[in-house]
Order: structure tokens, then C-alpha cells, then sequence
């Protein structure tokens, strides 16, 4: 009996008490503004898996990342639960997407599990990865605002770029909220359940270092190599243009400058689209940055200027040659065109307001240059095509897409996007970006029987493919595993698209658009073809052979007739020959052949 006792109380104590709740408010972009949502998390008896709640409807982005808190909590705390998350409904959404509740969930599932308390006037954001780094998000000002108006003191957030930085330094003097910058979940877990201080300086943003990375041989990288050094050239320029004087000035050029080295040296390792999407997002935080420290922006000139660069772009007749790169011109032409229409300019904003909608319209003006790179790398010559004959495919994919991931975020932009090249008639744009709504939809499977390497080193086959190849092998060399992952099938998808797209190819003087059959069948028909021309050729010959013997017999009877008609003599023809036909002669044969 007393061993039955003993072992009853060591079960008891080598499993947790799955039990409790706690309910905390999340920071969030609802519509146009800022906004909390009421997230409650509760245990259950359970291996360690994590459920979300049915309404709102959540994000693949959010299932992962609640998926990976609930993983990183039982393994910092030892003990596993059953994890249960609950957005609640406030009536003002009905989707929630993006891993920016990372952190969060991570800190108040550890405080379950731990039985400790979580502090009610700090508010967090964040994303949050395998080894506990806090990753940054975006709409942090419009988040800030949302945290103050719910009477928190201190807002929680991952070290952020400098734009946001300078945002957020105006949101704690206006509405006297502490803005506190983390690194790790470990500091947020202990200024959340123990009130340790997490070490400042101001502005925190360190320079990153140059990754160590092997070099990887982007297939044909002439033509992505000037795009990515125009973009970083770009960033460049303005970062030398920043007004001079200023100690947030000097950072901020010491910070970009280090950008620009660090850019360079990752097209130095052949990671091409990798250093341009770097360099892009620095111009465009760049660009605000530099009228936040000038003063108020001007927003309509702005948006003015970018529709100009719109209506300037000199994008050539698409052909058999060249349609992937302006397949990729029209994407962004789209992006660009979505975002400016998103700018809304009617009504009062307060000043922080505008430089974020500043922000928004610098990535339409980055996203224009970076079409009119795309275009000037763009090959020459080929067969003009007929974009019309992509329809049914674009049409198929964008109801796809649209079953996919009609919700909140960078799903419903890309979705947008998606439906206005369709209605503008630029296929080949609104079949890419449903390619991207629809991968980005799906949820990453486990990784561990995946082999990485293997499959961020496949050949991709159509020019984007390889350009996303080779981005899933540089964010795989920084054990980003999952983005990894998410973006080499993203690549292969792009391959298939394009494949399709190949396959209903029409000269643009028209077609009804069926598919044309696939390379391997073009090569069959081909084998057929010639084989049908060789012996229609041959039959010609033999032909031709006999009516020349034909003809040769005729001028050598009609020869001897003559020479005995001079003669004066009637001559016998030899036994079975005969007088050919009139039109058999050889004037009369040439004229009936």
C-alpha cells in the first residue's frame, strides 16, 4: 500500500496542474487605426498541442505562430499543457493574420505553466521564433496608439528600425506611454512576471553584421544583378541626401551606411533578390525618415509624384522572350497602383499620421523604380504575344486564391492586387500574385523529415522560380527554417504557373487560347511532322522519276519517226510500241505538271 501511495504522488507531481486562464490585451491594425483584441489563454490535459478559437477566423501566419509559442513556453517552463487561444470577437473584425501576438502568448502560456502573474499595464507585440529572438512587425505606431488608449504604461516591442523608432519617440511624449525594446522572450518574460529591468539606449537599433553565408550560384545573374545594384545604389543616394547636424542624423547614416556594406557584400555571395528586397526596405524608411527630420510631409505632392513615375513607365509589347520579366513589372506596377489607392488624403491627420501614410506611399514610388529596373534588364527581341490567351487561367486561379485567403493583411493586398490586374487585363500579374495567396495560405507542415538543403537547391526553371529559390537558400543559411520552406515552394509554384502560361502561349495577332500541348508532346508532333514531309517528298521524287523516263522514251520514238519521215520511207514499229499521247510530249508534260 505504500508503495501504491509513493507512486500515486509521483505521477502527481511529474505532471503539471492543465489548468487555469489568464486573459490579456494584444496590440492590432483594425482597419485604418489602431486597436487591441482581448486574447484569453487557457489550459488543458494534453500532450502540448495548441487550438485556436473558431471566430474570429485566423491567419495560417497566426496558427503557426501560436502553434510555436505554446512549443517555446513548454520548453523554457519544463512542463507540457494543452494550449488554448481565444481572440475573442469585439464586432470590429472578423480575421486575424500575422505572427505579431508571438510574443504575447509565448509570456502568458510560460506564466500559466509557471503559476505566476502577468503585469496589466504593459502592452506587448512582437513575433517570436524557435530560439526565442523577438522578431520585428509591422504598424507599430498604429499599435502604440491602440496601447495607450487602453491606459497602458509601458509598451512592449522588438528592436525596430529607425522610422518606427522616431514615430514611437512622439508617441511616448504625446500620450506618455514608456516604449521598452526587446531582444529575447527571456528579457519579456522577466519584465512581465518580475519586473526586471530590459537595458535601453536610445534609438536602439544595432547595425547588422554581414551574414556568413556560402555563395550560391544564381542561375543567369547579368540581368537580377543590375536590379539589385540600382536598388542598393538607390538607398545609397539617400542616405547621403539626410539633413546634416543632428545626433539622430549621424546614427541614422552611421546605421544605413552599414546597410549598404552589409547589401553589397550579400550580392558578393550571389544572393541576389535577397540583398534588393534589403535595400528596398531601407529606402523606403529611409525616405521617411529623412521628412521626419525635416518636418511636416507632403503628402499630395508625394502621391502626385509616384503617379507620375506610374504613368512614365515605358513597359515594351510582352514577348515569347521577355514575358517573365514584365510579368514581374506588372506585379509591382499593381502593388504600387493598390497602395496609392489605399492612401486616403480627404480629412484631418495628426502629424505622426501623415508620415505613415508617407511611408505607405514610398512603397509605391519603390516598388515603380523597381518595375522600371525589372523592365531596363529585360531581354530583346522574341515573337509579341497575346496576354488574352492567359485569361482562363488567371481567372481560374484568382477564384482559387479567393477561396484561399480573402482576409486581413498581406493575404488581402496580394488578393487586391491579384483582382485589379485581372480587370486591367494583365493576366500573367494577377496568376502570380494568386500563386503567392495561395501558397502563403497553406500551413507549413513539421520540418523534420524535410531535407532543407535538398530543396532550396532544386533547379527552378522559370525566372522568378530561381529568384525565390534563391531567396529560400539565403533565409535557410540564417536557420529561418520555416520561411525557408514556405518560400522554395512558393518557387515552385511559380515554376507550374509559368509552365501553364507557356503552354497557351499566342502570337498577339490573336488565338482562341487553348493550351498548347507540353514540351515533351511538341517533340512527338515534331518527330511526326518531319517523317510525314520526308515521305510526301519521296513520293514526289518517284514521280517525278517516272514521268522523266516517260518523257525521255517519247523524244527518242518521236526522233526516229522524223529521221524516217526525211528518209521517205515508211518504217514498222517495233512490236509493241506505240505513238505516245499528244500531251505526253515534253512541251505539253512541263505545262501539266
Amino acid at each position: 500500500m505504500r508503495f501504491l501511495l509513493l507512486l500515486l504522488l509521483s505521477l502527481s507531481l511529474s505532471f503539471p496542474d492543465c489548468s487555469g486562464q489568464m486573459s490579456r490585451f494584444v496590440p492590432a491594425v483594425v482597419g485604418d487605426g489602431g486597436g487591441v483584441v482581448n486574447v484569453t489563454i487557457s489550459l488543458a490535459d494534453g500532450p502540448g498541442r495548441a487550438f485556436v478559437s473558431v471566430q474570429p477566423r485566423t491567419g495560417t501566419m497566426t496558427q503557426e505562430s501560436i502553434g510555436q509559442a505554446a512549443e517555446l513556453a513548454s520548453r523554457l517552463s519544463g512542463e507540457t499543457c494543452d494550449v488554448l487561444v481565444d481572440f475573442g470577437s469585439d464586432g470590429r473584425t472578423s480575421y486575424i493574420d500575422g505572427p505579431s501576438a508571438g510574443t504575447a502568448i509565448t509570456v502568458m502560456t510560460y506564466a500559466l505553466l509557471e503559476g505566476k502573474d502577468v503585469r496589466s499595464d504593459a502592452i506587448i507585440t512582437g513575433a517570436v521564433d524557435e530560439a526565442g529572438d523577438v522578431l520585428p512587425v509591422g504598424g507599430l505606431y498604429e499599435k502604440a496608439k491602440g496601447a495607450a488608449g487602453k491606459g497602458a504604461a509601458y509598451f512592449v516591442t522588438p528592436v525596430e528600425s529607425f522610422y518606427e523608432m522616431l514615430l514611437l519617440r512622439d508617441v511616448e511624449r504625446a500620450y506618455g506611454l514608456k516604449v521598452i525594446q526587446a531582444r529575447t522572450i527571456e528579457e519579456v518574460i522577466g519584465f512581465m512576471t518580475e519586473n526586471r529591468t530590459i537595458e535601453q539606449r536610445p534609438l536602439d537599433v544595432e547595425g547588422r553584421k554581414a551574414p556568413d553565408i556560402p555563395y550560391y550560384d544564381f542561375p543567369d545573374p547579368e540581368g537580377f544583378t543590375s536590379i539589385a545594384e540600382g536598388m542598393i545604389t538607390a538607398e545609397e543616394g539617400l542616405v547621403s541626401s539626410l539633413p546634416e547636424g543632428e545626433n539622430d542624423t549621424a546614427e541614422v547614416k552611421s546605421f544605413y551606411s552599414n546597410e549598404v556594406e552589409r547589401q553589397k557584400g550579400i550580392v558578393d555571395k550571389g544572393y541576389l533578390f535577397s540583398a534588393a528586397n534589403e535595400a528596398f526596405l531601407d529606402y523606403v524608411d529611409i525616405a521617411t525618415i529623412k521628412v521626419i527630420l525635416l518636418g511636416d510631409p507632403d503628402i499630395p505632392r508625394r502621391k502626385g509624384e509616384t503617379s507620375i513615375c506610374l504613368a512614365n513607365l515605358d513597359r515594351p509589347p510582352m514577348t515569347d522572350q521577355n514575358f517573365q520579366y514584365m510579368v514581374g513589372a506588372d506585379l509591382r506596377r499593381s502593388w504600387a497602383e493598390g497602395r496609392l489607392e489605399a492612401v486616403n488624403l480627404s480629412g484631418d491627420m495628426l502629424v505622426e499620421e501623415r508620415y505613415v501614410a508617407y511611408n505607405e506611399l514610398m512603397y509605391a514610388e519603390a516598388w515603380c523604380l523597381v518595375a522600371q529596373g525589372i523592365v531596363g534588364a529585360s531581354p530583346e527581341g522574341g515573337t509579341e504575344i497575346d496576354e488574352g490567351a492567359w485569361k482562363d487561367i488567371a481567372k481560374g486561379m484568382l477564384s482559387e486564391a479567393e477561396n484561399a485567403g480573402d482576409g486581413d493583411g498581406d493575404l488581402k493586398e496580394k488578393l487586391d492586387s491579384a483582382r485589379l490586374s485581372f480587370d486591367e487585363k494583365r493576366y500573367g500579374a494577377a496568376i502570380y500574385d494568386s500563386v503567392y495567396v495561395i501558397e502563403n495560405s497553406k500551413e507549413a507542415p513539421e520540418l523534420e523529415g524535410v531535407d532543407m538543403g535538398a530543396l532550396v537547391l532544386e533547379n527552378r526553371s522559370s525566372l522568378w522560380g530561381r529568384v525565390y529559390q534563391s531567396h529560400a537558400a539565403f533565409l535557410l543559411a540564417q536557420n529561418n527554417s520555416k520561411a525557408a520552406y514556405k518560400t522554395a515552394m512558393y518557387a515552385k509554384a511559380l515554376d507550374a504557373a509559368t509552365e501553364r502560361m507557356d503552354r497557351v502561349m499566342m502570337p498577339a495577332s490573336g488565338g482562341d487560347g487553348d493550351e498548347k500541348p507540353s514540351s515533351d508532346e511538341r517533340a512527338s508532333m515534331l518527330i511526326v511532322a518531319v517523317a510525314a514531309v520526308s515521305i510526301f517528298l519521296f513520293v514526289l521524287l518517284l514521280i517525278y522519276m517516272r514521268r522523266r523516263n516517260d518523257g525521255d522514251h517519247s523524244a527518242r520514238t518521236g526522233k526516229a519517226f522524223r529521221a524516217e519521215q526525211e528518209e521517205g520511207g515508211t518504217r514498222v514499229p517495233e512490236v509493241g510500241a506505240r505513238r505516245p499521247p499528244r500531251w505526253r510530249s515534253g512541251k505539253g508534260l512541263s505545262k501539266r505538271v
